[in-house]
């Protein structure tokens, strides 16, 4: 099963290739080799890609999850991630995470008793 090295690798790649297609995207744009509608059906495969990974984060382990988090806060401390951004990719992972936490919490209690 994939670790930590690999979910801190994802979220690193994730956010390069991000800044990376954006970039091209808006020289394209600003040079008149596109249109700019084309901006537009960017964010909203933006979107959709978003909406993607996050239906897929619950099936990721804790471990990989722990990696993207720690991985996603590096970027975010290099400004590469937009604060709206890491609010969505660090706190639905979060959330996954403290919920894992509270049925282990609770199992454990369970089997002591």
């Amino acid at each position: 099963m994939p670790g930590f090295e690999h979910g801190y690798r994802r979220a690193v790649s994730e956010v390069i290739i991000g800044v990376i297609t954006a970039a091209i995207l808006n020289a394209f744009i600003s040079s008149g080799l596109l249109d700019p509608s084309f901006a537009l059906y960017f964010k909203l495969l933006n979107m959709l890609s978003l909406i993607i990974l996050v239906i897929a984060m619950p099936y990721w382990g804790t471990i990989y999850l722990m990696g993207w988090l720690f991985g996603l806060i590096i970027m975010a401390k290099s400004g590469l991630v937009g604060i709206l951004d890491f609010i969505i990719y660090f706190g639905i992972p979060l959330t996954i995470l403290i919920i894992r936490l509270c049925k282990k919490a609770n199992e454990f209690t369970y089997s002591v008793q």
